[in-house]
C-alpha cells in the first residue's frame, strides 16, 4: 500500500489516504509520488498531496527500511517543505500553554524541550503534549521547567 497525505492551507495535513501501490507505479514498476499524487487529484480534485510511510516514526524506520519524511503524519499535523519531513504542531504544557521553548527536531520530526527531562518524565514525552513540563516556570526561571 502507498500512503499520501492531503495538505491544506500551510501544508497542514487534512487527512491521509491509503491507495494500491499499483496506482503510483509507471508501466515498468518503479513506484513514483508523483504518480499517486496525479491519481489521487483525478479522484479527489485536490492538488497537493505528499507521500508518507505508515512504518516511520521519530526519524526511524520500524522494520528497519529507509525512514522517510521523519513520520507518518497524523491530521493536523504539517509538512516542511524547507526539511521534508512531516511533524506534530508544537505541544502544549501541563496547563495548555503552547511550549514556545520547545525546538523542532528537524531529522526525527518531533520537539524537544530547552532542558532534558528527568527520567520520571522521559517516558511520558509524547507528541501532543510536554508532560510534567510548565512553560511559565520555564520563562520565569531557565532552569526549572519539570514538575514545577
Amino acid at each position: 500500500m502507498a500512503y499520501f497525505a492531503k495538505l491544506g492551507l500551510d501544508n497542514i495535513v487534512e487527512r491521509v489516504h491509503c491507495i494500491d501501490n499499483i496506482k503510483s507505479m509507471t508501466p515498468g514498476g518503479l513506484e513514483r509520488e508523483d504518480i499517486g499524487a496525479e491519481y489521487l487529484t483525478s479522484i479527489h480534485g485536490h492538488t497537493t498531496w505528499k507521500k508518507c510511510s505508515y512504518n516511520t516514526s521519530k526519524g526511524v524506520h520500524a522494520l528497519g527500511g529507509t525512514p522517510f519524511r521523519a513520520n507518518y503524519p497524523g491530521v493536523g499535523w504539517y509538512y516542511s517543505t524547507e526539511h521534508d519531513i512531516f511533524y506534530p504542531p508544537r505541544p502544549t504544557d501541563v496547563n495548555g500553554d503552547v511550549c514556545n521553548s520547545w525546538t523542532l527536531n528537524t531529522t526525527t520530526g518531533h520537539w524537544e524541550p530547552p532542558i532534558d527531562p528527568p527520567q520520571l518524565y522521559q517516558e511520558q514525552l509524547c507528541c501532543s503534549e510536554c508532560s510534567g513540563w510548565n512553560e511559565s516556570a520555564y520563562q520565569a526561571d531557565n532552569t526549572t521547567g519539570w514538575g514545577t
